[in-house]
């Protein structure tokens, strides 16, 4: 079983055949069950479409705002064009035109700020992707 697809059912994101298909390999094989809680672990209480209660401790904010963003890395990184989805207190939801590594810290660039954050989870969207990433810390751009 590909890691991919088990991933993909762990997010609810597989089409209802391969999902059937999966959900019945997980019965039976040993690994791939292990595989598969370690993806749930890893993607945490995340969950798309989930219709419960927030679980958030600050607020969401619906947004668009274009913004620029910068991988920090040993070798300068390009900067992004970036939007910003939404926002709380704590983190930020970005569209974002290339998969970001998990664990990663990202500088942002929008209106007269920086922000520092650190990318919690990025997933395909169509063609782009939808990064959530906590703030790590929020300064006045200079210059």
């Amino acid at each position: 079983m590909q890691t991919e697809h088990l991933e993909l059912y762990a997010l609810g994101a597989l089409p209802e055949e391969l999902s059937k298909a999966v959900e019945s390999h997980l019965k039976t094989c040993v690994d791939c069950g292990v595989r598969f809680e370690e993806s749930r672990k890893t993607m945490g209480d995340w969950q798309p479409g989930y219709s419960g209660p927030e679980k958030r401790r600050h607020l969401r904010v619906a947004t668009d705002d274009p913004a620029a963003l910068t991988v920090l890395q040993l070798e300068p990184a390009p900067r992004l064009k970036t939007r910003i989805l939404d926002a709380s207190k704590q983190g930020l939801r970005l569209l974002v035109p290339h998969d970001l590594m998990r664990g990663a810290v990202i500088q942002i660039h929008v209106r007269d700020l920086f922000i520092l954050a650190e990318v919690r989870h990025c997933r395909a969207v169509g063609q782009a992707f939808h990064a959530g990433v906590q703030i790590q810390d929020v300064f006045p751009a200079v210059g």
